[in-house]
């Protein structure tokens, strides 16, 4: 499985947010807390101003503190949650700190501005040792993200009631803005080995984003600066990255921060040369890019596993098709042993044998007949339920291929899908509650066009969007188009709305083309109906349907692809 790289929130992204947010909500009232998930907390403060939201998360991959936009209403009823509100309530935020180059950050809480600290809530962001935890004002941790066990730290277990430890201090030399060129350039060269090693090794706060910012503002160039050892670099580059090296001290030291997503790395919150940063919030930027890339990483775990799961039951049916296929050529001779029996009965004076021979061989023709019948619909079953898995592959292909679709709309589309798949294919059940609100809320991902003439087309994106679109929205006067004797979406062109030109017909057999099996042809078969002639298959997956009467267009994908782009 391909991982979606993130960049992870270092010492100077941390730097920055905690300055931003030290602007922002300091000082506030602490007025909610949600979690969103086992590792995601978001916080509300009120200033005079407005409501504010922040958003802690300690997965260990991605761990941050970003600004995030008024969420919805989710997860108050959880444990951690309630207890945040119940130990804060009242509570004024008077600080936020950040010390040296920690990755630590403690949010501080008292009555109001100027009185005694009484609650501490300490952000570790550590990687897989990322933890947040509640501390009262003697220093004890009330409660956590995650309890450490004495199994899982020997170094540090923690857990509710233990006084707070801070983690092992950091190791290395501490980066100083007064350092000369040639003693930062002597500590780096200590120990031979590539820059990006040494420099680790040598200094605190190095992550590997800032070790490829330092090294260049070309990604490229970075690479290869990175992994030369530093034995081998030239005395131009040492001076260029030292030029970036005091650049970036300058700018935690005034706290000068701008964040760019163009440069070496996926973004960069520092930099006098920073001539294409985005002046706008830091936290909130933080948060859209976090969230992207979580959702992307989501969106590709549960495609793989989908099409891995999707391809074994298809290997399973076709397995189980071909059983049944070999078991009907064996009984095909049914006919041979009847006509062999009414020819032995036939006989002028058929003698006793001859006629006990007749009869077993009429049982046994009977018993074969009756097997070929079952064994007939146990292939038409499995070549049903091959269809229905070609017909899901198809929506996962196109989901995937949806470049220009949110992550969000992405992973709400792919989530209904392998819901589908899990009910219709595995025959699990989920709640009807559950199902209801996750059918209400993705109508509204249904994909819609608009015809030359501006009326509307709409294109199922899966199996329940298909039976939206066509029997459950669908109007008297719409069209209905479907490439034929493959698996594809179905389209509706809204004539119902108004009247329809050809032009309007051909794009959309030219759409039910493009989202079919069948798109690489450069001309598929695609039948009109009208919708008032559909009628749900019972029994099968949502959207299976016949129709009666219909007429075969022609359509081209390659027409319908160039309409996007022209779009």
């Amino acid at each position: 499985m391909n991982k979606v790289p993130i960049q992870i929130m270092d010492l100077t992204t941390l730097k920055a947010v905690v300055f931003e947010l030290s602007q922002e909500i300091v000082p506030s009232r602490f007025e909610n807390a949600q979690q969103i998930d086992a590792h995601t907390l978001q916080l509300g403060f009120r200033t005079l101003e407005k409501l504010t939201w922040i958003e802690l998360s300690w997965l260990a991959d991605s761990p941050r503190i970003v600004s995030i936009a008024p969420p919805k209403r989710y997860g108050e009823k959880s444990t951690l949650a309630k207890q945040l509100k119940h130990l804060l309530v009242n509570l004024a935020l008077v600080e936020i700190t950040q010390t040296g180059f920690e990755r630590i950050v403690k949010f501080k809480f008292a009555s109001r501005p100027g009185k005694e600290i009484e609650k501490e809530l300490i952000v570790e962001l550590m990687g897989k040792h990322s933890n947040i935890l509640l501390l009262d004002s003697n220093n004890k941790v009330i409660t956590l993200g995650k309890q450490i066990k004495e199994s899982q730290s020997r170094l540090r277990p923690i857990g509710t009631g233990d006084i707070y430890t801070s983690p092992p201090s950091l190791k290395g030399l501490l980066p100083e803005l007064s350092e000369s060129f040639n003693s930062w350039k002597d500590n780096i060269c200590l120990v031979p080995s590539t820059f990006k090693n040494s420099l680790k090794d040598t200094y605190q706060g190095i992550s590997p984003a800032l070790t490829l910012q330092v090294a260049s503002n070309n990604y490229n160039d970075a690479i290869n600066i990175i992994n030369q050892s530093v034995t081998t670099i030239e005395l131009k580059i040492w001076e260029a990255i030292y030029k970036r090296w005091k650049e970036w001290l300058l700018a935690i030291e005034n706290n000068n921060y701008t964040i760019n997503f163009e440069g070496p790395t996926d973004f960069v919150v520092w930099g006098e040369g920073n001539s294409k940063a985005i002046n706008t919030k830091i936290g909130l930027s933080l948060s859209i890019y976090y969230s992207n890339k979580i959702e992307e990483r989501k969106i590709n775990s549960i495609r793989d596993k989908l099409k891995q799961d999707l391809a074994n039951s298809k290997d399973h049916e076709i397995r189980k098709l071909d059983v049944q296929k070999l078991l009907i050529k064996n009984i095909s001779e049914y006919i041979t042993m009847q006509n062999k029996a009414k020819s032995l009965l036939s006989l002028q004076a058929p003698s006793k044998k001859q006629i006990i021979e007749a009869q077993n061989l009429f049982k046994e023709a009977k018993r074969k007949k009756r097997s070929r019948e079952s064994i007939l619909k146990r292939i038409e079953f499995h070549k049903k339920k091959i269809s229905e898995i070609e017909y899901c592959e198809l929506f996962l292909d196109s989901l995937m291929n949806k470049d220009n679709e949110a992550n969000k709309n992405k992973l709400d589309l792919i989530i209904e899908l392998k819901e589908e798949v899990e009910e219709y294919i595995y025959l699990k059940r989920h709640s009807s509650k559950f199902k209801s609100n996750r059918r209400k809320e993705h109508s509204s991902n249904i994909k819609e066009i608009q015809s030359p003439s501006g009326l509307k087309i709409q294109i199922g994106g899966n199996n329940r969007q298909n039976e939206l679109i066509s029997l459950r929205k669908g109007k008297k006067g719409d069209l209905w188009f479907h490439a034929q004797e493959t698996p594809g979406s179905h389209v509706v062109l809204k004539s119902s709305n108004g009247p329809v030109d050809e032009k309007d017909i051909q794009l959309a057999a030219d759409l039910a083309s493009f989202f079919s099996r069948a798109r690489g042809n450069k001309i598929v078969p695609i039948i009109m109906v009208p919708i008032e002639n559909l009628q749900r298959i019972s029994g099968a997956l949502p959207g299976t349907v016949s129709h009666r009467g219909g007429k075969v267009l022609w359509g081209k994908a390659e027409r319908a692809e160039k309409y996007f782009h022209h779009k």
